[in-house]
């Protein structure tokens, strides 16, 4: 595949995910405060900020260049993924941690796609 496809299908996902991560993460803010170290209130609106972050990301793909809309998204997931990381680690139970651990994972996996579309991007300009 090439990079204009694999970026354009990497923000496609990746905003899609943030979307459907947002809302589940809005809609189970009451239940969670017993799993992280967390208030209910705070994981809401960080819920809602991702469904929020869902709507950027699909607007960038569409208004933005390509390469400035996949490093923009990129360094997002960057520091996303540390920061769902940190949070992993106020989880006051094993599940819980590897539940929040997996989500930093495809998190990573999607800055990885936006890099390697990028790097592809770059070779075919060059």
């Amino acid at each position: 595949m090439d990079g204009q496809k694999l970026g354009m299908l990497s923000l496609r996902l990746d905003a899609l995910y943030c979307l459907v991560v947002g809302v589940a993460v809005a809609a189970s803010a009451p239940a969670l405060p017993g799993a992280v170290a967390l208030p209910a209130p705070a994981i809401f609106i960080a819920g809602l900020l991702v469904v929020v972050w869902a709507g950027a990301v699909e607007l960038m793909r569409c208004r933005l260049p390509l390469a400035v809309a996949l490093w923009t998204v990129m360094a997002a997931n960057f520091v996303a993924t540390v920061a769902v990381a940190v949070v992993s680690l106020t989880a006051a139970a094993v599940v819980a941690a590897l539940t929040i651990l997996a989500i930093a994972v495809d998190v990573s996996l999607f800055a990885g796609s936006q890099a390697i579309a990028l790097r592809r991007i770059a070779r075919i300009a060059a």
